[in-house]
């Protein structure tokens, strides 16, 4: 077998074939940032598990190349590089050399500054209480002369804001029949497990949106209350990525 990183491989296929990873990501479904991860060998920016290996017979299928080849030729390069790396890991673990002095040292100092706390409340306690006190009880008075006194128009919040939390997405997800799916909101992991029939899921957001899944068919979505197509082929993987460039203005606008 060819020495050549996975990735790499894969690229000088797509390249013979004068095919760009827009025109891969059209007919697959498969976002342009994971397909980039896939020919750099950046494994830990994508799902793992059931989604490379979907994602993976996906882009053999749509290079005329043979999935099977090409799915065992990255479980082969992947296991090849956790033993590597869990060698180079364990390898300077077996000369580590205990010390316990820095232990030492921080339960030390933790214990002189509990004491230090403990003498200094004893000492000031009742006068930091009826200073916190006093300054409760002035601001709790003008709070409630600001209440009163403010008109509604500064109160009321502004047309067309996001909210107290600021989210401008919200995405709703419907299953219809198991299936595995990993969302990120923000570029931030929010869920990352199976969905069964029936389950309702509901994600936030305030920029982007991104949703992949083991099967295509399996999941509807909704994005602010407006329905999605399917992100990918019935019996696929499929991702999708969304912004706020996604969401369709109401029709008949405002009155």
């Amino acid at each position: 077998m060819s020495s050549t990183p996975f990735g790499e491989h894969l690229r000088r296929e797509r390249e013979m074939r004068g095919v760009s990873l827009d025109e891969i990501s059209a007919a697959t479904r498969i976002s342009t940032r994971f397909l980039e991860a896939i020919e750099k060998d950046q494994w830990d920016l994508l799902p793992g598990g059931v989604f490379n290996r979907g994602f993976i017979r996906s882009i053999a299928r749509f290079l005329g190349l043979d999935e099977d080849s090409l799915v065992a030729e990255y479980a082969l390069g992947n296991s090849n590089s956790g033993r590597a790396h869990s060698s180079e890991v364990a390898a300077p673990a077996q000369h580590m050399p205990r010390n316990y002095r820095p232990a030492i040292t921080a339960v030390v100092v933790a214990a002189l500054v509990v004491a230090g706390g403990v003498l200094g409340w004893h000492r000031y306690g009742g006068e930091v209480s009826a200073w916190a006190h006093a300054r409760y009880l002035a601001a709790r008075a003008g709070n409630r002369v600001e209440a009163v006194g403010a008109p509604p128009a500064l109160t009321a919040a502004p047309a067309g804001s996001a909210g107290p939390a600021g989210v401008l997405l919200t995405l709703k997800l419907q299953a219809s029949k198991p299936a595995d799916v990993k969302v990120w909101a923000d570029g931030k992991i929010v869920f990352d497990g199976a969905v069964q029939l029936g389950d309702s899921r509901q994600f936030d957001a305030r920029d982007r949106l991104e949703i992949s899944t083991g099967e295509s068919s399996a999941v509807s979505l909704e994005l602010n209350g407006q329905a999605l197509p399917p992100i990918g082929v019935q019996g696929q993987p499929g991702s999708v990525t969304l912004t706020r460039n996604d969401v369709k203005p109401a029709v008949g606008g405002t009155h």
